[in-house]
């Protein structure tokens, strides 16, 4: 599919950047004001869950080294259901996209440039990851590698340097509004791995088939450990009530750390990077929009086709009208377009693997079939 091929790591920090940048968003944030002190909880509940469907992922495309689910979804309903999955997808990353874009101008907007244009700021985005798509995919992960390990860094660093201000009895009681709500509604916080989608993306795009298992669950493990150290910041900091309030949670809760008057107000420089990093992520799926596209259509000249994409996710981050409608877009239209078109619980995750399980049925009675018509020649 493509010549150049991501390393392991680079397709690790790739998908675990798509999780960094929504805990960046404030995607813990909806987590701790739904379950208080079970938040922790929920999160490893959550977290185990997502290693279980992993698993059974992985068992799944055995039989298919090197694809992905288009590929996959074409050898089992050929055209139309590849260019049903590949819609799907495209419609979920123009949505992500371009909430995740105006919800971050949003709060640069507030914090830094309250009299700039918010379509300009949206736009120096749009710019940037335009003319990063003229790279390709093996030098946006290395952008992104950098400062993905940035982000990383500073997150412990945030949560290292409020250990003074953390509250640790906030954990208690440890099923916080019950065990209904931790374990039974809660489950629809499987959002929160949202971007582990991607992952039926990425087998054409590696080196080594053989480091697909490597990938998937180090990605899983890394991405459930920055949202636990976040969940965890925001709990033991601040009340539920003050956490609903705030743009960036994570961010405010950068603006405590104060080791001596030589380190202090690291929050800016710690913005800087959370930025850098948007823009890789947004670079990457970016650029999964138009080879998805490209796969579709069979188009050969593609200049214009990330300018096309990066219109689309414009609009759709005009569409919210104020900071509610953002929030609301996050916290709740968000969650269930995860959990309809992404996830194990939503309509696509499950069609997704459906799609592998009978895809590996087919492949099984090929290779029989195969088996019965060589043993009929001999």
């Amino acid at each position: 599919m493509t010549e150049q091929k991501l390393g392991k790591w680079e397709a690790i920090i790739l998908i675990v950047a798509i999780v960094i940048n929504h805990i960046i968003l404030g995607l813990p944030r909806s987590i701790v004001a739904e379950h208080a002190s079970a938040s922790i909880l929920n999160v490893i509940y959550i977290s185990a869950i997502v290693i279980i469907l992993i698993f059974l992922i992985c068992k799944l495309l055995e039989s298919f080294p090197g694809l992905d689910i288009i590929d996959i979804a074409e050898f089992l309903g050929g055209k139309v259901l590849k260019i049903g999955i590949s819609i799907l997808f495209l419609l979920y990353i123009t949505f992500i996209t371009g909430i995740l874009l105006r919800s971050f101008s949003e709060g640069l907007k507030l914090i830094f440039f309250p009299r700039t244009s918010l379509p300009i700021i949206m736009i120096l985005f749009l710019i940037a990851i335009v003319i990063m798509n003229k790279l390709n995919i093996v030098s946006i992960a290395r952008a992104n590698l950098f400062f993905t390990i940035l982000v990383s860094v500073s997150m412990i660093f945030i949560f290292i340097g409020n250990w003074k201000n953390l509250t640790f009895q906030k954990i208690f009681p440890i099923l916080g509004n019950g065990a209904y709500t931790t374990f039974f509604s809660g489950i629809s916080d499987l959002f929160a791995f949202g971007g582990i989608a991607c992952i039926y993306l990425l087998p054409p795009y590696l080196k080594n088939q053989k480091d697909f298992k490597k990938v998937a669950y180090t990605s899983v493990g890394l991405s459930a450990f920055f949202l636990l150290i976040s969940v965890a910041t925001l709990l033991f900091i601040f009340p539920p009530t003050i956490i609903e309030q705030q743009i960036f949670p994570i961010y405010l809760a950068s603006r405590f750390i104060d080791f001596s008057r030589f380190f202090q107000r690291l929050d800016a420089l710690f913005l800087l990077i959370w930025l850098l990093s948007i823009i890789c992520y947004l670079a990457i799926v970016l650029y999964f929009s138009t080879s998805i596209f490209k796969r579709v259509t069979n188009l050969k000249y593609s200049k214009w086709i990330s300018t096309l994409f990066a219109l689309f996710i414009f609009g759709t981050a005009l569409i919210p009208k104020n900071m509610q409608e953002i929030s609301f877009l996050e916290n709740t239209v968000y969650r269930y377009i995860i959990l309809i078109l992404v996830f194990a619980l939503s309509i696509i995750f499950v069609l997704n693997l459906i799609i592998l399980i009978l895809a590996n049925i087919k492949y099984l009675r090929s290779q029989k079939m195969k088996g019965i018509v060589n043993e009929k020649r001999i």
